[in-house]
């Protein structure tokens, strides 16, 4: 009954049972079991590419990394992604400026708007040099 409702015959059915497992198959068994030994050895820390090249050196094979990425999804295991450390620290600043300008950049007469931007440039090993310009609003003169 199972046969009809798959659509396929009994024949196929039992030569699928009686089948014996290819060189490749049995290979691949053998490969999962050398990767779930190494995963369990390495706490899960290894991914993929890791996983590979250290069975590669220790069988002194050369496996394709897609196949033990497959082989790995196979048996359901995957690197344990560790999340990364924030290296910037949020500080309060000691000083806040007046919003003096509220987004008004256009000025009346000269000189009565000043804008600046500090750049600062690197050169050689350890030496710094800042570059200030003062810019009018009023018609855009440094």
């Amino acid at each position: 009954m199972l046969c009809d409702i798959a659509e396929i015959a009994r024949s196929a059915y039992y030569k699928w049972l009686k089948r014996e497992p290819s060189k490749r198959e049995r290979e691949s068994e053998k490969l999962m079991k050398e990767i779930t030994t190494l995963f369990e050895k390495v706490k899960g820390i290894y991914g993929y590419r890791r996983v590979t090249m250290t069975l590669n050196r220790r069988l002194g094979t050369s496996y394709n990394h897609k196949r033990i990425y497959r082989l790995m999804r196979v048996l359901g295991i995957q690197s344990i992604i560790r999340r990364k450390k924030s290296r910037y620290k949020k500080a309060t600043p000691n000083h806040i400026a007046k919003n003096l300008l509220n987004r008004e950049f256009q000025a009346e007469k000269p000189n009565e708007k000043w804008v600046t931007d500090v750049t600062e440039f690197k050169f050689g090993k350890a030496t710094k040099a800042y570059l200030s310009a003062i810019r009018d609003l009023y018609d855009g003169a440094i």
